[in-house]
C-alpha cells in the first residue's frame, strides 16, 4: 500500500464519521458510501445493507443499490417461506455468527453453494461478497458487495473495503438505533406523540393544548365474553377489534393514543379544519362500522366530540404517559357510554353533528356524569 491509497483510506474514513450522519437515511448512507468506493476505483455495481429490527409488521429492513437503478429500501417479513429463503442466503450466516461468505460467480461450485449465486451469475456479476458488520452489542448486521468487473475485487480493493467497514458499522449502528427507537415510539406511543418523545419533549407536563376530534370506542359485554371464552379467542377478539379500529383511525389522519382494556382513545388533530377532521374521524367510525358485519363475536360502541386538549406528558417522576387530557375526552367518553342505552354503534355531541357535513338525528338531551348541563345527544342518519 502506497502512500496515496493510506491517504483514500484515511479520507473515507473520515468522511465516514463526519458526514455520513447527515445522510439522512440509511439508503442515501449506502449510495454515497458505494459511491465513494467507486471513486476509490472499486468496481461496486450492486450493494444492500442490512439489520433486523424491531416492527410489529415486517421483521427486518435492508437497503438495495445498484448503479443503475440507485438505492431503495425494502421490508422483510418473517413468514415460514421467507424465512427458508433467509435461510439459504449468505446473510444468514452473518446474523447469526458473524460469518461472511465469498463467491466467483464464474465458477459454478462456488456460485452453487447458495441460490442467489446462479440469479446473480445471470445479471452479470462476477463476484460477490456479504460481509459482516459488528455493531456494539456484539450482534452483526451484514453489508453485501457484487461487481460485473471480469477480474472481481482485488487485493488493493480488499484493503480499502476492509479499513472502512468498522466506520461503516459505527454510522449505520446510528441509523439502526434511531429506527428502532422510533418504532418503539410509534408502536407504544403513536406517530406524532412518539416523535415528540424523540424531539425531547419527556418532562412531566411537556405538551400543548391542542384541537381535536376525539374517538372513544368500548366493547360492549366484554366481562361476559371474556368469561364465556378461553384466553386465546379473548386475546384474539380483541386483537381483531383494535386492529379494525386501529387501520381506520389511521387511515383517516387520526392517532390512536391508548387501548384501555376494552377500549380505545383516538385524536382527529386540526388547527384551522374543524371540519376536515370531522369528515376524518366519521369516515373512520363509517370503515370500520361497516366492516362491524362481518366480524363475528362481538359489538362495539363510538363516540364522537371535538373540543381543545392537553396534549402531553402526565405521570409519575419515573413513569410518564403521553396522552391527552381534558373535558372534551370525559365528555367523549360519557356519550360513547350511551351507546349501549340508546341501542346505537355511533353518537355525537351537537358539537360535532352540527358542524358535520353529514347528517345527524338529535335523540335528545342527556345528564353525562360528571358533565354540569345536559348535553344534546346526535345519532347517525347516514348508516344503514
Amino acid at each position: 500500500m502506497d502512500g496515496d491509497d493510506e491517504k483514500q483510506i484515511m479520507d473515507t474514513v473520515q468522511w465516514l464519521i463526519a458526514e455520513t450522519p447527515d445522510s439522512g437515511s440509511p439508503a442515501r448512507l449506502l449510495e454515497r458510501y458505494c459511491h465513494k468506493l467507486r471513486e476509490a476505483g472499486i468496481k461496486v455495481d450492486r450493494s444492500t445493507l442490512g439489520a433486523p429490527l424491531l416492527h410489529p409488521i415486517a421483521q427486518s429492513s435492508y437497503v438495495f443499490w445498484d448503479i443503475e437503478k440507485g438505492p431503495s429500501q425494502r421490508w422483510f417479513q418473517w413468514t415460514p417461506d421467507a424465512l427458508d429463503t433467509m435461510r439459504a442466503s449468505p446473510i444468514f450466516p452473518i446474523y447469526d455468527s458473524g460469518t461472511p461468505s465469498s463467491m466467483r460467480l464464474d465458477r459454478p461450485e462456488e456460485r452453487s453453494r447458495f441460490p442467489i449465486g446462479d440469479d446473480l451469475w445471470a445479471d452479470g456479476y462476477y463476484q460477490y461478497e456479504a460481509l459482516p458488520l459488528r455493531f456494539s452489542d456484539g450482534s452483526f448486521k451484514a453489508l453485501t458487495l457484487a461487481t460485473r468487473n471480469p477480474e472481481g475485487f482485488s487485493e488493493e480493493d480488499w484493503l480499502m473495503i476492509n479499513a472502512t467497514l468498522p466506520a461503516l458499522a459505527l454510522v449505520f449502528e446510528g441509523f439502526v438505533a434511531r429506527n428502532t427507537a422510533t418504532t418503539l415510539m410509534e408502536t407504544y406511543v403513536g406517530k406524532r406523540a412518539g416523535l415528540r418523545v424523540l424531539d425531547g419533549q419527556i418532562a412531566r407536563g411537556d405538551g400543548a393544548h391542542i384541537d381535536a376530534v376525539i374517538c372513544f370506542s368500548d366493547l360492549r359485554g366484554f366481562t361476559t365474553l371474556a368469561q364465556r371464552h378461553d384466553e386465546n379467542s379473548v386475546l384474539e377478539l380483541l386483537n381483531d377489534y383494535f386492529g379494525q379500529m386501529t387501520d381506520a383511525v389511521e387511515r383517516n389522519s387520526g392517532e390512536v393514543l391508548k387501548f384501555i382494556g376494552d377500549a380505545m382513545l383516538a385524536i382527529f388533530p386540526h388547527e384551522d379544519d374543524l371540519a376536515g377532521a370531522i369528515d376524518n374521524a366519521e369516515t373512520a367510525a363509517i370503515e370500520v362500522l361497516s366492516n362491524q358485519e362481518k366480524s363475528a363475536g362481538y359489538e362495539f360502541g363510538i363516540g364522537l366530540h371535538p373540543g381543545k386538549v392537553f396534549y402531553g406528558n402526565i405521570g409519575g417522576g419515573t413513569r410518564l404517559d403521553f396522552t391527552v387530557i381534558g373535558d372534551a375526552v370525559n365528555v367523549t367518553s360519557r356519550i360513547e357510554g350511551l351507546c349501549a342505552e340508546l341501542d346505537e354503534k355511533l353518537l355525537a355531541s351537537s358539537d360535532l353533528a352540527t358542524q358535520s357535513k353529514r347528517q345527524w338525528k338529535l335523540a335528545g338531551e342527556r345528564n353525562l356524569k360528571g358533565v354540569s348541563d345536559p348535553i344534546a345527544i346526535y345519532t347517525p342518519g347516514f348508516l344503514n
